[in-house]
């Protein structure tokens, strides 16, 4: 039987059709396989020290400052140093003027000598009184002394008025020398100058000369300073010296951690400002009360670092990391990793002996810290251990694939009654179709 040229078309458009959704399945479904394989990551037993150690910051700030001030009035003179000289304990630091000072001084020793000169005459009246008045009889020529009480008293009364006017006049004269000396103004410390709030010209107010303030755990830190005028308050400061003979930070501690810090625990202080410098340090003071900001309260604690870094700067940055608990210099330890705990609370570790096998040890552990887990029985210095698998996952696919041809149609493939053409691999194909080579166009 003949069949018909349409029939035989509609059938090759069928077939090819299928073909394509076969291929197209494929190409998204290819077949695959999945292959593993674990490897382990093994350390060695340690043996060293192991610690626990909590962070915070502050600034770096000198072990104490002090402000000197004049300690009487007058006009400035003189100031002989500047911010950033470095003095030393006794150092003239700046002067008053001094000629009231010096006159006041002449008037009180002028003071003082007269009331030494009306002490002697008082004293003097008062022997006279006191030896009263002789008169002897002509006829008989017996002599008799006549004392008045009323004469003695007023004597006595006038050498108690002398003598506490030299004492008032004495006090004075001291004080005037005082305050000569007092015109020179020294440095209460050693240290350096940080700020200088008085200038020539302007008046200094009577004051302590040595104000001083220490670093501590106040959560701040200590500082002072004015903006110089041209005048100062009464006890005003003209210099402020800091000793820096030592550092302070002052850091806050959470209250979740200041249970675990103590005073005399040991601190390391790192400062990035000078190259990440790290400095031994102590934790010198810690405040009995603590505050709250946002909702969190925190305790102020003073780090005093035990050396003094080259190039550190007051109020520098100043991060700090504290030891709370320390082991033994011969401790063993794993990494944490490597330790499994059970419900039942017993810790284990696998060994890795020496032809590569694993096994599971029972160990007793001990203070868990930043560089590992202590074992304190269970383990040997050296011995391999698990802390962990890596899995690596590889697969592979096959399947029908192609790139898309250059030729009309379905991509160049070939259909029945065609031409040649490159199929589903991307070749040229050239056959054609009726009415323009099929449903791939025109």
């Amino acid at each position: 039987m003949r069949l018909s040229r349409p029939l035989l078309i509609n059938s090759g458009l069928v077939a090819g059709v299928l073909v394509i959704g076969t291929v197209t399945w494929f190409v998204l479904h290819p077949s695959s396989s999945t292959t593993s394989s674990a490897t382990q990551l093994t350390s060695t037993v340690q043996q060293g020290t192991v610690t626990t150690s909590i962070t915070a910051s502050g600034n770096l700030a000198a072990a104490s400052e002090s402000e000197a001030s004049f300690a009487t009035s007058g006009t400035i003179a003189s100031i002989d140093v500047a911010v950033g000289d470095t003095v030393t304990k006794g150092q003239s630091i700046a002067t008053l003027e001094t000629d009231d000072l010096k006159t006041a001084v002449s008037d009180a020793q002028t003071t003082l000598t007269n009331a030494n000169s009306a002490l002697s005459r008082a004293k003097s009246t008062l022997a006279s009184a006191q030896a009263g008045t002789t008169t002897t009889d002509e006829r008989t020529g017996t002599s008799t002394t006549t004392v008045s009480t009323q004469e003695v008293n007023s004597a006595q009364s006038s050498v108690e008025q002398a003598q506490s006017t030299v004492t008032t006049a004495t006090r004075a004269l001291t004080e005037a020398k005082e305050d000569l000396a007092a015109a020179t103004l020294t440095a209460p410390i050693s240290g350096l100058v940080i700020a200088v709030n008085g200038s020539v010209g302007s008046t200094s107010g009577s004051g302590s000369s040595n104000s001083s303030s220490g670093s501590s755990a106040s959560g701040s830190t200590q500082s002072s300073g004015t903006t110089s005028s041209s005048s100062s308050s009464s006890g005003s400061s003209v210099v402020t010296i800091a000793d820096v003979s030592a550092y302070t930070v002052a850091a806050t501690i959470p209250e979740a951690d200041i249970s675990t810090v103590s005073v005399g625990q040991a601190a390391k202080v790192t400062l990035p400002a000078v190259d990440d410098t790290e400095v031994d340090a102590t934790v010198t003071a810690i405040s009995p009360t603590g505050t709250t900001s946002n909702s969190v309260v925190t305790f102020a604690t003073t780090i005093t670092l035990n050396s003094v870094p080259e190039g550190a700067h007051i109020g520098s940055t100043a991060d700090v990391t504290i030891t709370t608990a320390s082991s033994d210099a011969d401790a063993l330890y794993v990494p944490a990793a490597a330790v499994t705990t059970g419900t039942e609370g017993t810790s284990t570790v696998e060994v890795v002996g020496d032809d590569g096998t694993s096994q599971t040890v029972t160990v007793t552990t001990g203070l868990v810290g930043d560089e590992g887990t202590v074992i304190t029985s269970g383990l040997t210095s050296g011995q391999t251990i698990v802390i962990g698998t890596v899995t690596e996952s590889s697969s592979s696919s096959s399947g029908s694939s192609g790139s898309s041809g250059s030729g009309s149609g379905f991509s160049g493939g070939s259909m029945p009654n065609s031409g040649s053409g490159g199929g589903f691999s991307g070749g040229s194909g050239s056959g054609s179709m009726p009415q323009g080579g099929g449903p791939g166009g025109q």
